[in-house]
Formats: C-alpha cells, sequence, structure tokens
C-alpha cells in the first residue's frame, strides 16, 4: 500500500472516530448504561437490527429499549419480549417477523441465563472451540460461535460457514476495541488484532474504489482479505479502518 493512501486511512480513522460518530450510529444505545451486562445485552439488540437505513434502525431499536423499561436483562429474563412480539410473521423490521424477534431474544435469555455476563459466556465458549480446532487443525472465527449460540432458524445471525457476518463482527469491534470514544472494549479476553472488517455496504463499495480490494461479494473471504489488507495501516487494531471507510462512504453518500 502506498504512502498516500496509507495516511488517507490513518486521517480518515481519526477523524470519524469520535463521540460524534456515536449521534447517529445504533452504538450509541450501549453507551447509555453503567452495567456491563446490560450494555453487552443492548450491544446484541442494536448490533444484529443494523441494517437498512440508519434511521429505521435507531427507531426500532428504540421502541424495544423503550418498552424493556431501566434492565432489558430482565425484560429478556422475565420472558416480557413475548408480550411485545406476537407470535406471528407480521414484520417487525423489514423482513424480519416478529416470531423471528423472538427467536432472537429466546436465544439472549438462555445465554443470561447461563452466565453473569455474556462476555463470560462466550469467553468459555470460545476457549472450548479454540483449543478444539487447534487440535484438528481447523480455522475458526468468533462470530461463528457466536452465531451457533442461536437457534438455527434465528434469522438474525448468520448460520452458514462463508458469511462474512456484518452484524457480528461489527458487535465485537464494539466490544472488543479499547480506548475509543464509540467502542466499549469490554471484552478484554479477545484481542482486537484477531478482529474482522465489518462488511457493511459503504465499507465494501470504499475498499473497492480505494483499490484495497477487488471484490463485489460480501463473504468470509471477502472481509479476511480486507482485513489483512487495512492491517498493513493499522497493525494491531485493523477494524480501526471500519471508521475510516465507513465514515467515507457516509459523507460521499450526503454529498449526493
Amino acid at each position: 500500500m502506498n504512502s498516500s493512501l496509507t495516511n488517507k486511512l490513518i486521517e480518515l480513522a481519526q477523524k470519524y472516530e469520535s463521540a460524534d460518530f456515536l449521534k447517529k450510529d445504533p452504538s450509541q444505545f450501549m453507551h447509555r448504561y453503567s452495567s456491563v451486562r446490560e450494555s453487552e445485552t443492548v450491544a446484541f439488540i442494536a448490533a444484529n437490527l443494523a441494517f437498512g437505513r440508519r434511521e429505521q434502525i435507531l427507531s426500532h431499536v428504540e421502541q424495544i429499549l423503550s418498552e424493556a423499561g431501566q434492565s432489558p436483562c430482565e425484560w429478556i429474563l422475565s420472558k416480557k419480549y413475548n408480550e411485545f412480539f406476537p407470535e406471528n410473521d407480521i414484520s417487525f423490521y423489514r423482513m424480519y417477523t416478529n416470531t423471528d424477534m423472538r427467536l432472537f431474544f429466546d436465544g439472549l435469555r438462555v445465554i443470561l441465563e447461563s452466565a453473569e455476563t455474556i462476555g463470560a459466556y462466550f469467553k468459555e465458549k470460545w476457549e472450548g472451540v479454540k483449543k478444539s480446532s487447534c487440535q484438528q487443525n481447523q480455522k475458526i472465527f468468533l462470530h461463528q460461535v457466536i452465531s451457533e449460540a442461536f437457534p438455527a432458524e434465528c434469522k438474525l445471525l448468520p448460520h452458514s460457514k462463508d458469511s462474512a457476518a456484518k452484524k457480528v463482527n461489527m458487535l465485537l469491534r464494539w466490544l472488543v476495541r479499547t480506548n475509543s470514544p464509540v467502542d466499549l472494549g469490554l471484552w478484554t479476553w479477545f484481542s482486537k488484532k484477531d478482529l474482522l472488517m465489518p462488511l457493511d455496504t459503504h465499507v465494501m463499495q470504499q475498499a473497492n474504489e480505494l483499490g484495497l480490494i477487488n471484490s463485489k461479494s460480501a463473504n468470509l473471504k471477502t472481509a479476511i482479505e480486507l482485513t489483512k489488507k487495512v492491517a498493513e495501516v493499522f497493525p494491531d487494531d485493523p477494524t480501526k479502518a471500519d471508521f475510516a471507510l465507513f465514515g467515507l462512504g457516509i459523507a460521499s453518500q450526503e454529498a449526493r
């Protein structure tokens, strides 16, 4: 990568990774809570609805949190989400039906019942999977472990091994990266060096335009390729480039 592009990515990342970024981004919701458990839970809700128009994303997450009250965790553990999401195929948000949302919250409830924090739950899962994958010489990713913890019928999380898992990898950026005005850095047991770039539409478009990748397929292979490329600029923190590419994409869209 040439020095001009390197400097551009660094400048853009510094520009967009700011507290102002939160104002129009679903990551804002997890900052409302002082409890790790509540912040993690809200991060899962917000990230897994994060596709489509940002205004619609924010509106639908806000609807859920307004219904959940002061403790989304207690709302989930008491199964009150079943009252908000009747068991039917009426759309809640885009292709996600009320039944889809129920399945998602069923998965979250099981996790919350099983461990003190969501991070503790997945730390234990990750350590077990890592040991097994090393023995079998297989490559496994944390987003796959997270997705597998939810019912196979749950459409909010990807269950294909080839999926780029944009929403889950964005969630991981939120929960793993430290020293950020945007990301919380709660899961210190996982290295930010091992995070994968979330392949948002804006990120894909800008990555192609800048020559970082040459692909129109938002799959796991492309996510790995882009992550390796931006790691040349941010070797210890590759997903910092997400701010540069996403921010540039939004700015380009708003300028049209």
